[in-house]
């Protein structure tokens, strides 16, 4: 997989919103993708043919985008078995408009809310729904993806379940969007959501960093168009290992019990962790939350790795630098539990007091 903004591609995602689209002028601005709307909800975009045709006659990789809404509260009413029957009809639809097109790209399930509309899944149900409809996609000889922001996929997805990559949405300079040129490295945002973002390793496969300006550069018939990195195509052998970083932790092996203890401490500070087998990857994150989450680590036991870089053949794990500020962190977070421990006993004493005044 490609791990950085200078190895991958650069791609366009155009709708009939664009009106036109000359694909060799985006070419010779140094495009290689287009990912084209080829619905929306079981309506075919009424660019989406000539703009695919005009995409393979200038030797543009061609993938596709259906914007779902079965979703939408006002659609399903709450129910998902309803969300269920009208994702299949939509994809059913979906499938008569690609049939032919030369799709070889992704084809990506776009999850966003439109003004005035409401979220009516929970992410358990909502994943397995975009499950069901990647199969169907793969099943058709498809290479299916989700689209949305980054956090809608934080808030709104079961990622660790979901079974296909994701395209992210994340403009972190909105409104005044760089170019591909001026964009800055996904690896090297220092942002929340850039954290997150990059957090995903090998489920990433694109991120869409700009939607403003630049339309007549990439030949479209709109001010704005939208630009992304593609960091892998379908078929590409994607690297297994994530690129750990100084701020990054490999803990383990960790058991079922373990495993959750770490979650919960790495999600109270607002830090990504990822399985990798029997191991939990954990960060990137400032140095208070590393020592945080060493410390508690080292506490039950486990091995935990400082890496600036995976070495390979290394199989003692290692204390990592900070043992001491970890262990001190540790034993604050041991106090305020037992601290908050004390005022809840207290708390239930009070209430048993007054239930035995009020019954007296």
């Amino acid at each position: 997989m490609r791990k950085s903004s200078e190895s991958a591609l650069r791609a366009l995602d155009i709708s009939k919103h664009q009106s036109t689209f000359a694909p060799q002028t985006a070419k010779a601005a140094g495009i290689s993708a287009v990912i084209l709307r080829a619905a929306y909800g079981g309506t075919r975009d009424v660019r989406f043919e000539r703009f695919a045709a005009d995409c393979r006659a200038a030797g543009l990789a061609t993938g596709a985008y259906i914007f779902l809404t079965h979703h939408y509260y006002n659609k399903n009413k709450g129910s998902a078995e309803t969300a269920r029957a009208i994702l299949n009809g939509q994809i059913d639809a979906l499938l008569e408009t690609l049939a032919g097109q030369g799709v070889t790209s992704w084809v990506a399930l776009d999850q966003e809310l439109e003004a005035g509309q409401t979220m009516a899944l929970a992410p358990a149900e909502n994943t397995a729904l975009l499950n069901e409809a990647a199969a169907r996609l793969r099943q058709a000889g498809y290479a299916p993806c989700v689209y949305c922001s980054a956090s809608w996929a934080k808030s709104r997805l079961d990622v660790e379940r979901l079974d296909c990559p994701l395209w992210l949405a994340y403009y972190y300079a909105d409104p005044e969007d760089p170019d591909f040129d001026g964009c800055a490295a996904l690896e090297n945002l220092n942002t929340a959501w850039g954290e997150y973002t990059r957090s995903l390793g090998h489920k990433l496969c694109g991120w869409q960093f700009g939607r403003i300006g630049y339309g007549a550069k990439y030949g479209v018939g709109s001010a704005n168009v939208d630009r992304d990195w593609i960091y892998f195509q379908p078929g590409e052998e994607e690297e297994e290992t994530p690129v750990y970083t100084s701020d990054t932790l490999k803990i383990g092996p960790v058991s079922t019990g373990d495993r959750a203890a770490i979650r919960a401490l790495a999600e109270s500070l607002s830090v990504p962790a990822r399985d990798e087998g029997d191991y939990l990857i954990v960060g990137p994150m400032g140095s208070a939350s590393r020592d945080a989450v060493a410390g508690r680590a080292l506490a039950l036991g486990l091995g935990c790795r400082d890496w600036s870089a995976p070495e390979e053949g290394v199989e003692e794990p290692q204390e990592p630098a900070g043992m001491e500020q970890a262990l001190a962190a540790l034993e604050r977070i041991e106090q305020a539990q037992a601290a908050q421990r004390e005022q809840l006993a207290a708390l239930a004493e009070k209430l048993r007091a007054a239930g035995g005044a009020l019954a007296g």
